[in-house]
């Protein structure tokens, strides 16, 4: 599969415990090409290479994490949603996090996966493909729910793929 980085999670240390939920939709979204790239990055500015640059879409295809409304109320801008980084996730040492995420995307499977995380009695959410998750099928959804027991700090998560044809969706 391919896998690149969403987002940071960003753990703070406090003692209040709480659930805290997002709901995720993976999607192909049409979003434009030179504003989705970080231009702060190699990327940005040397891919591709200028002969090809002539040729480049205004727009580009690409499956994207969207949040909608959750029990929190919270819930990405559209703004936020036109670029290809997932919406952020804010959680406390001790809270419960519960992310469902679901899968519209009509030919790949996927899951997320928690960089940093121990998930410790809870290594059926550690989200790789094909070693402690099986992908979340085209249209189904998968609900992780763990306790976030790590050291307070910015973490991140990412999704990892499977794909039946011989290219490659980036999941972004």
């Amino acid at each position: 599969g391919f896998d690149v980085l969403l987002r940071l999670i960003l753990i703070v240390n406090v003692n209040a415990t709480v659930i805290r939920s997002y709901n995720f939709d993976a999607r192909i979204k049409n979003l434009p090409l030179l504003r989705s790239l970080p231009n702060h990055t190699a990327i940005y500015h040397e891919w591709p290479p200028k002969q090809l640059r002539k040729t480049l879409p205004d727009y580009i295809a690409a499956a994207v994490i969207i949040q909608s409304e959750s029990k929190d109320g919270m819930r990405s801008n559209d703004k936020e949603n036109d670029l290809l980084v997932g919406p952020p996730i804010h959680v406390q040492v001790g809270d419960t996090l519960r992310v469902t995420l679901k899968n519209s995307l009509q030919t790949t499977g996927l899951s997320l996966h928690w960089h940093g995380f121990e998930m410790t009695n809870a290594l059926e959410y550690d989200g790789v493909v094909g070693v402690t998750q099986c992908p979340i099928a085209p249209f189904t959804q998968f609900v992780y729910e763990f306790e976030v027991a790590e050291i307070p700090g910015s973490y991140w998560w990412h999704t990892h793929s499977v794909s039946s044809t011989a290219h490659r969706i980036m999941i972004w």
